[in-house]
């Protein structure tokens, strides 16, 4: 549950796709619709206040709680290198996310979005409660991973292909509502679980989680409103093409899919290998950051504390770093910030044994590390163009589902190494991560333009 947020690299960012680039050129036929929009004030805003809040409970919740307090009970006792296997749980639910995230999409065109959004709701919550009853880690890899990341998959791409569908106006507002869903559940929600394990332990957390997910995604159901793609787009009078219409839709989608041609692009391919580098180094503070704060001899509470000030810093950090983009370019923003991320690593990680300390390396790593997240989509759409940039993202996920082992290779690092101090491993690897991506990013921002001035 920690870090979903992160793992959604272009939900959470789309805002800014829609306020930088003129992206009702990729919607051209979109333009005729405004009356009907109009008319549809009051359903808008239900769909997204629906999706807000199941963003909240169903991916905003946090693994690195789940994970701390495991390392310290006694569930899991004398399992060697408890750490690094632990960290496969979420591993396995962002590569789901990354991977099944297409069919999730061909789902929407077979099935109403409240019927798949219903059906997502129940896996996660089915996948929390079973989570509930884990004797081994391999129980966690069924439930927590395979089975919730199954059901967040889904929930995602709802949010991030139904909703922008009802909107020709605002598309961007109510993107950027749905996002701060996710962080919201980020900061919140590990001080929501922390108690919980303290006083009930982790079989009652699990339940009480299932519960308010399953509550909350019933409830957003019941104010979700229908709506597809081929509404924007068909004559309601002209109901006789409707079927064959949807039937060459889920065609065409399984066709683009499976259209790999993007990737024959030098600088995309450099772009993906780029995002895998930060990624991979970015993921690693939200696995470890809790454990960490124990290490140090500080409480659970403290530890949840320095992750949700982190993930409320870095929602800020997303909104902020893609206005400043507007201005002076995407691709500078995402160097500026991944070498101001890499040094936080090696100046501000590497000696923070305090709370305080450790309370400002969360607040500077979570302001600037997450940027390039949120410049994602816009970076991809400038290899891309637009004829070529839903399957430039279909494909770029796919590409870049190695990332989410970024931790799990950390800490085999961390057990292989014997570094003098504990976590140092973690520490370099991020902070090295970082740098590498701001210089591969320098490279790629000049084979774009070669004027440092330009704004790229």
């Amino acid at each position: 549950m920690l870090r979903l947020y992160t793992i959604f690299p272009f939900y959470s960012s789309l805002i800014f796709l829609e306020s930088v680039y003129d992206v009702e050129t990729l919607n051209d036929d979109n333009s005729t619709t405004d009356k009907d929009h109009s008319c549809n004030n009051v359903h808008q805003w239900l769909v997204v206040t629906s999706t807000f809040l199941i963003l909240i409970v169903g991916l905003g919740a946090g693994t690195g709680v789940m994970q701390n307090y495991f390392e310290q009970s006694d569930n899991f006792k004398g399992i060697s290198s408890l750490s690094f296997k632990l960290s496969f749980v979420e591993t396995i639910t962002n590569v789901l996310i990354n991977l099944l995230g297409p069919f999730s999409q061909l789902m929407l065109t077979i099935f109403s979005a409240r019927t798949v959004l219903f059906i997502s709701i129940v896996i996660c919550s089915l996948g929390l409660l079973l989570a509930s009853f884990s004797t081994e880690i391999w129980h966690l890899y069924l439930s927590q991973g395979v089975l919730y990341g199954i059901g967040c998959s889904t929930i995602f791409y709802i949010a991030l292909t139904v909703v922008p569908v009802w909107f020709v106006e605002h598309k961007g507002l109510a993107l950027g509502i749905i996002s701060s869903g996710i962080s919201i559940g980020g900061l919140v929600m590990p001080l929501v679980m922390e108690p919980l394990n303290r006083n009930l332990g982790a079989a009652w957390c699990y339940r009480i989680m299932c519960l308010i997910c399953f509550t909350v995604g019933v409830f957003s159901c019941l104010i979700f409103k229908n709506r597809r793609m081929a509404d924007n787009f068909i004559d309601e009078k002209n109901t006789d093409n409707r079927k064959s219409n949807k039937l060459k839709s889920t065609w065409a989608m399984v066709l683009g899919m499976f259209d790999f041609s993007v990737a024959k692009d030098w600088r995309f391919l450099l772009w993906v290998f780029i995002d895998i580098v930060l990624e991979a180094a970015y993921n690693v503070p939200y696995y470890f950051l809790p454990s960490y704060a124990t290490y140090l001899g500080l409480s659970s509470s403290e530890g949840a504390l320095v992750l949700s000030v982190g993930c409320g810093m870095n929602a800020l950090g997303r909104i902020i770093s893609g206005i400043i983009a507007d201005y002076i370019g995407h691709v500078n923003v995402a160097i500026i910030n991944s070498v101001i991320s890499g040094l936080s690593c090696f100046i501000l990680w590497t000696y923070a044994t305090t709370f305080p300390t450790l309370m400002s390396f969360a607040i500077v790593f979570g302001f600037f590390g997450g940027s390039f997240i949120t410049l994602t989509p816009t970076i991809t759409l400038l290899v891309t163009g637009y004829e070529k940039f839903e399957t430039g993202v279909a494909v770029f996920l796919v590409l870049t589902v190695i990332s989410m082992f970024g931790p799990n290779l950390a800490g085999a690092i961390e057990v292989i190494a014997h570094a003098p101090k504990e976590f140092d491993s973690y520490k370099y690897f991020t902070g090295a991560g970082y740098l590498i991506g701001a210089i591969l990013l320098t490279f790629f921002r000049f084979s774009l333009n070669r004027n440092p001035f330009a704004k790229i």
